[in-house]
This record gives structure tokens, C-alpha cells and sequence, in this order.
């Protein structure tokens, strides 16, 4: 059963973003990027915090390692979203490319705040990988068996504003996560993200769907 540990005090953002589905495959291979340092991580499916390493997010892609440029956090359908994408953007509220590989953690509460959210490797859902396919072209939307940790330590994000642009930068967050995904004998290898995060994205990309459905 997902764990939600909400600290006390903190106020939560109650908005989110758009009802964009995920993508299922694109068109444009993801080239490797190289990292300097290797990041400390040991593939594990009952991630912890003390499983996170004191540098900035990265991971393994199918034995590929994996530099992450952006992490965002948007409303998708019901619940909060956080994706950590190997793109960059040009702009906070701009479209990240179809051809970047990413992480997707999904189904993150509505009342989004300091804290700690987790998800285990035996619940269904929980994110999926937009990964690289294997030896071919353009990535592909992988869904598999993922576990999760995510620790909020600053969330510094204003509500939706009715009157504002469709589009929105909100603020930003800080903390630590750690998302590993179970691989297969046919197609990809045990991957993973893990590390911390500072200042990252948080925006809304239309009105939140829970708040249309309050009108």
C-alpha cells in the first residue's frame, strides 16, 4: 500500500496541470550521455532514503548510464506528476522532446507538499520509463514492475491561478528520490534514477482536471 508521510504545518499547492496522456513511442533515437563520476547506487526493489546518493539525480537506462538535465513537477490527469528527463528545456513551461528518455512518476497526491511518497515493487502503476529502445530507433513508453521514494524537503509552489495563462510557472522543489524498474530476459535490463534534486520545475500546463471538475 503506498506510504504518504505529509509533514506537519506545511501547506500543500492544490493544483496541477494537464490531461496529456503519456507518449507510446517517438520517433528519434536518445543518444548516451556519459557521466564524469559514476553515481553510488546498487539496483535494489525495496528502495530507501539511505539508498540515495548525496549527488545530483542520474541513473542507468537499460546498462546505459543516464544524465538527467530537468525535473519537473505538473498536474496529469488526477494527481501530481514528477519527470526527470535527460532533455532540457528552453523555457519552464516549455515542451520537453519526444526523443528524450525520461522517468515518470505518476499518481503523486493532488495536495502535493513537503514530505515523503512512496510506492512498492508489488502495486500496480506508480510511473513508467520512456526509454530507448533496443537497437533500433526512437524510444518507447515502458511499463513495468517500479518501486519508489520520494522526499519533498522544499515545495515552494503558488495554486493555480483561474485569471493566469493556460500555461504556468508555479515555483520550484527540492529533495532526494530513487525510482528502480524491474527488467526482463528479452528487452531491458534493471534500471533506475536516484539522487537529489534542487530548484526543480514546478508548473501547470492547463487547468488541473480536479479543479474543472469542482465547476
Amino acid at each position: 500500500m503506498k506510504e504518504i508521510i505529509i509533514a506537519a504545518g506545511v501547506i500543500a499547492a492544490v493544483a496541477a496541470c494537464s490531461e496529456e496522456a503519456p507518449p507510446t513511442m517517438n520517433a528519434a533515437p536518445t543518444a548516451p550521455v556519459a557521466i564524469e563520476e559514476v553515481r553510488a547506487f546498487e539496483y535494489t526493489e525495496t528502495p530507501q532514503l539511505e539508498n540515495v546518493p548525496d549527488t545530483p539525480v542520474a541513473g542507468s537506462a537499460n546498462g546505459r548510464e543516464m544524465a538527467i538535465q530537468t525535473v519537473i513537477f505538473e498536474p496529469r490527469f488526477d494527481a501530481w506528476s514528477m519527470t526527470l528527463s535527460t532533455a532540457e528545456l528552453e523555457r519552464p513551461t516549455g515542451i520537453l522532446p519526444g526523443m528524450a528518455e525520461a522517468v515518470n512518476l505518476t499518481d503523486l497526491p493532488q495536495e502535493l507538499a513537503v514530505g515523503t511518497y512512496t510506492h512498492a515493487i508489488d502495486e500496480s502503476g506508480g510511473g513508467y520509463f520512456q526509454i530507448q529502445k533496443p537497437d533500433e530507433e526512437g524510444t518507447t513508453s515502458w511499463n513495468t514492475r517500479m518501486a519508489y521514494v520520494l522526499q519533498i524537503t522544499e515545495w515552494n509552489a503558488r495554486p493555480y491561478d483561474p485569471e493566469g495563462s493556460m500555461f504556468q510557472e508555479a515555483g520550484t522543489a527540492s529533495g532526494k528520490v530513487v525510482a528502480v524498474f524491474r527488467g526482463n530476459d528479452r528487452d531491458f535490463a534493471n534500471s533506475w534514477v536516484a539522487g537529489t534534486f534542487e530548484n526543480a520545475i514546478v508548473r501547470y500546463m492547463g487547468t488541473p482536471r480536479w479543479l474543472r471538475d469542482q465547476d
